[in-house]
This record gives C-alpha cells, sequence and structure tokens, in this order.
C-alpha cells in the first residue's frame, strides 16, 4: 500500500525530505563556520580596543610628540577595529541571507 503526500509517493516524500535535511545540515555547518569566524574577529576587535584604551590613558601623560604618535598608532587600531568589524557585519549578513533564500525555498 502506498500513501500519498499531497500527490506524492512514500519514495518521493522521503527522499524530498531526506534532500531537505541534507541541505539544512550543511546550511547549519556554513553558518557554525562563519560564526566561528566571526567570535575570533570579535576577540581580535576587543584586543584591539583594549591597546586603543591604553593609548588613551597614556597619551595624558605623553609629550608632543608622542602624542602625535599615539594618536598615529591608534587610528591604525581604528581602522583595523572596523575592518573586523565590517567582515563580522559581513559574515552575519551571509548567514542571514542564506537562511532567508533557505525558508523561501520550503
Amino acid at each position: 500500500m502506498t500513501i500519498e503526500y499531497i500527490g506524492q509517493t512514500d519514495a518521493e516524500f522521503v527522499g524530498k525530505a531526506d534532500s531537505m535535511l541534507a541541505d539544512y545540515t550543511a546550511m547549519l555547518h556554513r553558518s557554525d563556520v562563519r560564526n566561528a569566524e566571526a567570535r575570533a574577529l570579535l576577540a581580535e576587535a576587543e584586543a584591539l580596543a583594549a591597546e586603543v584604551r591604553e593609548l588613551d590613558n597614556s597619551e595624558f601623560m605623553a609629550t608632543p610628540e608622542e602624542q602625535l604618535q599615539i594618536s598615529a598608532h591608534r587610528v591604525l587600531l581604528q581602522r583595523e577595529i572596523d575592518e573586523k568589524s565590517s567582515r563580522v557585519l559581513q559574515l552575519h549578513n551571509e548567514t542571514f541571507q542564506e537562511w532567508e533564500a533557505w525558508t523561501a525555498r520550503q
């Protein structure tokens, strides 16, 4: 006896369910990889931000020449922080867009 699921046989339904599960599992794996990268980038950005805070504290006692060096170094650190933050946002957007596309197909 064959049970039909909205015009599908058992085998067709199981095949579709297996395919959906495989796609979903692959999507979750890609998401996990992106999330791991994002966590690492955020940790790096936090370490850079801590360095910026240390520079801010040392700037008060610095000579004018040292203040210029500190300011230049702070700009470089901020640029690195911004790059890492942008990459994190890109990773989260990729995950969100993949999720939206997957749910639209289902």
